[in-house]
């Protein structure tokens, strides 16, 4: 691994004398924080199995329409090697960068005031990715609507054997819930296509929002970008605020209220919630299975998923009146 941090060090810098240290996030890829000349950097050597060199340009090409942006976040662009490149192809084979440090710790949400600052960055990062000029790109990444296209490692046939023979404890009754899910999540899958589409960064989770003084100011990990259903954004985010708030409504609508200064939605895509959201459930878990095949332990990370995706799915089913009457008061322009 040393050998490899060097390679890519060198590729930016004539003097290569630096420290690492390790960071608290980055499970998909090989992450280190890189000090050289009293400058922070984050090191990342790709997973080969999800980033080739076209998610790598598109991934830059979009942070850095970001960087150009008048927002209240910044986002990591990518650190030009010495040769004018975005990204080093290692002598291994894998591709690598450095990208911008941004100073800040992981956002909380622990009140109605969290929850909107959430709320409020996950709409202005949506309104401004649709406004991101897609004509001309040959590649756009893989929406979530694309289940088993998102691990190669995780087409029909790998996710199926799994399900059947799962490498460690899985309760029969998820397992069932899962395959029921898999059979209607196809059939809404229809519907969800003729909602409108955008970029979509997927993975705003508070693990990947910086803040200072209880307000987020950067953003991080673009690796999931894609274009996508425009509603998938909040229905992954919302999600995430029930998840963590063990489904306070004040707090959602908190949320709702924020994002709502930033982005309208029809009435269509507010009644394709919850499939939306099953439909990210499972590419989560799709993206597991796909590690797992690639020798990485799943076991604890494809249970919590599983777990919320059941407890998620009920709750939505029990409360989705509530829900809808709040979405149509506050996102229908």
């Amino acid at each position: 691994m040393q050998e490899q941090l060097d390679e890519l060090v060198r590729h930016y810098f004539e003097e290569a004398d630096y420290e690492t240290e390790a960071v608290p996030f980055g499970l998909t890829n090989l992450t280190k924080i890189v000090t050289l000349n009293d400058q922070r950097y984050v090191l990342r050597v790709y997973n080969r199995h999800t980033k080739h060199a076209e998610g790598i340009e598109f991934e830059s090409k979009v942070t850095s329409f970001l960087a150009n942006r008048e927002l209240s976040f910044q986002v990591p662009e990518f650190l030009p090697t010495l040769s004018g490149d975005d990204y080093v192809r290692l002598s291994g084979g894998s591709l690598g960068a450095l990208v911008v440090f941004l100073e800040g710790t992981n956002h909380v949400l622990a009140n109605v005031h969290d929850a909107a600052e959430f709320g409020r960055v996950v709409g202005e990062m949506s309104q401004v990715l649709q406004r991101f000029d897609r004509s001309g790109l040959d590649y756009q990444g893989i929406s979530f609507g694309d289940y088993y296209n998102l691990h190669p490692l995780a087409d029909q046939n790998a996710v199926a054997a799994f399900i059947e023979n799962p490498s460690f404890q899985i309760p029969e009754a998820s397992l069932n819930f899962y395959r029921t899910k898999v059979e209607s999540v196809g059939n809404s899958l229809s519907e969800i296509q003729k909602l409108p589409v955008q970029l979509v960064h997927h993975d705003l989770l508070i693990f990947n929002l910086l803040a200072q003084n209880n307000r987020i100011c950067g953003v991080l990990d673009f690796d999931f970008i894609s274009v996508d259903t425009s509603f998938m954004e909040f229905a992954i985010c919302f999600n995430h605020i029930l998840q963590m708030s063990n489904g306070s409504l004040e707090m959602a609508e908190g949320f709702v209220k924020s994002y709502s200064v930033y982005r309208t939605h029809s009435l269509q895509e507010i009644e394709q919630l919850r499939n939306l959201t099953q439909v990210y459930h499972l590419a989560v878990l799709h993206i597991y299975i796909g590690q797992h095949y690639a020798g990485i332990d799943i076991q604890h990370n494809f249970t919590y998923i599983m777990n919320q995706f059941i407890h998620r799915d009920m709750w939505l089913k029990e409360h989705g009146k509530t829900i809808e009457q709040m979405l149509i008061a506050y996102l229908v322009g």
